[in-house]
This record gives structure tokens, sequence and C-alpha cells, in this order.
């Protein structure tokens, strides 16, 4: 039997992963900065009324 495909595609797997960890947290802070920076504008143009 060989298990060559099986390691191959775990060590896939496990890249797929980590490219997701390194990627989501950074994906979550932009919305959170696009976000803040709509809230900051509105509050802004709020003031300036």
């Amino acid at each position: 039997m060989n298990h060559a495909p099986f390691i191959v595609v775990s060590y896939a797997v496990f890249a797929v992963f980590l490219v997701w960890d390194f990627v989501s947290p950074r994906l979550a802070l932009r919305r959170l900065k696009h976000e803040l920076g709509a809230r900051a504008a509105r509050v802004e143009r709020r003031k300036n009324r």
C-alpha cells in the first residue's frame, strides 16, 4: 500500500489551514479598520451640521 498520496494530501490540508490562520486575522482587522473609519466619518459629518 502506497501512503504517499495520503501524506501529500495531509500536507496540502495543513498548508491550507496555515495560510487561512495567517490571512483570517488580517481580513478581520481590515474590516474593523474600515468600519471604524466609516463610523468616524459619520460622527464627523454629524458634528459639522
